[in-house]
């Protein structure tokens, strides 16, 4: 007598994407990640929003359009060192959810691949590095709002708000942090520890900074979100940015998929 077992389908990848997608969506209630991306840009804001509020009168000359100063002086302070380190964070708060509990080992006896693993937590990160960088703009356009009420001598309400300016730098400032945001996940991926991957960022975005006069800084990833400004300059009449991608840029997109590809290369051959 024959017997004829019925195996499950094997789900495609697509689907088995989603479902991981979905399952590390719901983890994100047990780290701090989120609150963290939702909070991230306002320290800057509220630095920037102090400065020109007190000193704003000397920082702008007569007939200089205030947005254009007010963007750049706050995006330099949060791209130089508050967005590689926010990064840095972020990555490893999202992580650290398996490495604590030793989650990789449930996670891979999971009816999802490998690469849908890989794939869903890359996708989760870059979703909330996007998204807190458009609450960054956000805080930072109803600052700027609120300085025209508080200030009217500074004039904002007197000028546009230059949105083509704003998006372009936001594209220039979110295609540089792709490298950066590469290597921690694959140092997160590899490493176990919380503090290591933290410590790797912490010190290459020091570094950046040290070196930002180097020949060679388009080379290091640290330094691409600072170095994505070279694109804009401030502007008597509107923020006026080049759509271009620079050095830099492109050299972050070349970091982000070798350093993807050697880091699903090593998660594939690597034993739990």
């Amino acid at each position: 007598m024959e017997t004829s077992f019925l195996l499950a389908p094997v789900a495609s990848p697509l689907v088995q994407l989603r479902r991981a997608v979905a399952s590390d969506a719901l983890k994100l209630k047990r780290t701090a990640a989120l609150r963290l991306t939702l909070a991230s840009g306002a320290l800057p804001v509220l630095l920037s929003f102090l400065i020109y509020y007190f000193k704003g009168h000397l920082l702008l000359k007569p007939g200089q359009d205030p947005w254009s100063a007010y963007i750049l002086g706050s995006w330099q302070s949060a791209a130089g060192l508050l967005l590689p380190l926010f990064v840095v964070l972020l990555t490893s708060l999202l992580l650290n959810v398996e490495n604590k509990a030793s989650g990789w080992k449930h996670l891979h006896a999971q009816p999802v691949g490998r690469g849908a693993v890989f794939g869903s937590k890359l996708l989760l990160l870059l979703g909330l590095n996007l998204l807190a960088q458009l609450v960054y703009v956000a805080l930072l356009l109803t600052s700027g709002w609120a300085l025209g009420l508080l200030r009217p001598e500074l004039h904002f309400h007197d000028h546009s708000i230059p949105f083509q300016g704003i998006g372009t730098l936001f594209y220039h400032t979110f295609i540089a942090t792709l490298g950066l945001l590469a290597i921690q996940y694959v140092a997160s991926l590899l490493w176990k520890s919380f503090v290591a991957p933290v410590a790797l960022g912490m010190g290459a975005t020091i570094t950046a900074l040290v070196l930002m006069r180097w020949e060679h800084i388009d080379w290091i990833p640290y330094a691409a979100p600072l170095l994505s400004l070279g694109s804009a300059k401030k502007a008597q009449v509107t923020l006026q940015v080049a759509g271009t991608l620079s050095n830099a840029e492109w050299i972050s997109l070349g970091w982000f998929a070798v350093v993807l590809l050697v880091g699903y290369t090593l998660l594939r051959w690597r034993q739990e």
